[in-house]
């Protein structure tokens, strides 16, 4: 005899599987859109940080003429300065309105002094790609404490990206102990990267005065030899970067090594088109 209509109230095994097997197709056809999103909304906060860093560049350079230098060091051929050791990084943060921090930093000493490793330790979110893993907001290195990453570096120049070129003297306009004004940078400052993602290099930290880098591989190509010292994101297809006049632009993986090494450089007269990049 046919069961009552209100009898069969529960679910069968087989209907809980085909429940259960339909719910897992959706997460993993949704899975792929929310972490896309999720990295869109990453890459956008980069850029983000990019416009602010440029601005901060800008007005540095209404105020001092010239843009920093990429670092002030001690050289074989060059004098001593009173900041010697302190990065681009670190001279902009008034205009990061950071002006508290710049205040504590002393220009006398290194930026690995004692004198500096209170400021040196603070960890700036505007130095940090969301999209980067990290273990720790600091950076490493043999022998030396701790200091806060950095995970975007001044554009030294171009080297061994085109045959022949060496980058000697440094091309680019965030260079050691020479301050480079829009003036100088005769390739136009829309045409001149002036910073960008680089955040495994050696001494990524905003406060080191080696807080620059050159480009010596394509776009996320570095080999296996160097120690990060290329345009280098967790974005997938390219890194985010600075130009002189303040835009930001993604140069996709795909960037001729050509036209990116001209980029690379302040002056040396090269002819890029904007359609390859």
């Amino acid at each position: 005899m046919p069961l009552p209509a209100d009898a069969r109230r529960a679910f069968t095994l087989i209907e809980l599987l085909v429940v259960i097997a339909i719910i897992a197709v959706l997460i993993a056809l949704l899975l792929p859109a929310v972490q896309a999103a999720r990295e869109a909304a990453r890459r956008l906060s980069c850029v983000n940080n990019l416009k602010q860093i440029g601005l901060a560049l800008q007005s540095y350079h209404d105020a001092n003429s010239t843009f920093p230098a990429g670092g002030w060091i001690a050289l074989p051929t060059q004098p001593r300065t009173v900041n010697m050791n302190i990065g681009w990084s670190a001279v902009v943060l008034p205009w990061l309105e950071q002006a508290p921090l710049y205040a504590g930093l002393n220009l006398s000493f290194p930026y690995n002094a004692g004198a500096n490793s209170t400021i040196g330790h603070t960890v700036l979110s505007i130095y940090l790609c969301p999209s980067e893993p990290r273990k720790s907001d600091w950076d490493t290195w043999p022998g030396q404490a701790v200091y806060a990453d950095a995970d975007y570096g001044g554009m030294y120049g171009p080297r061994g990206l085109v045959p022949g070129f060496t980058d000697n003297p440094p091309a680019g306009p965030m260079i050691f102990n020479q301050c480079i004004s829009i003036a100088q940078i005769l390739d136009g400052t829309s045409m001149t990267i002036q910073a960008g993602e680089d955040p495994e290099a050696v001494n990524a930290m905003w406060i080191s005065g080696h807080n620059i880098f050159d480009q010596s591989a394509p776009i996320n190509a570095r080999p296996p030899t160097e120690y990060g010292e290329e345009l280098t994101s967790q974005h997938p297809g390219g890194a985010n970067t600075l130009f002189a006049d303040g835009s930001v632009h993604f140069l996709k993986n795909q960037t001729n090594p050509l036209p990116l090494s001209a980029l690379c450089t302040r002056a040396l007269g090269e002819v890029v088109s904007s359609d390859s990049y």
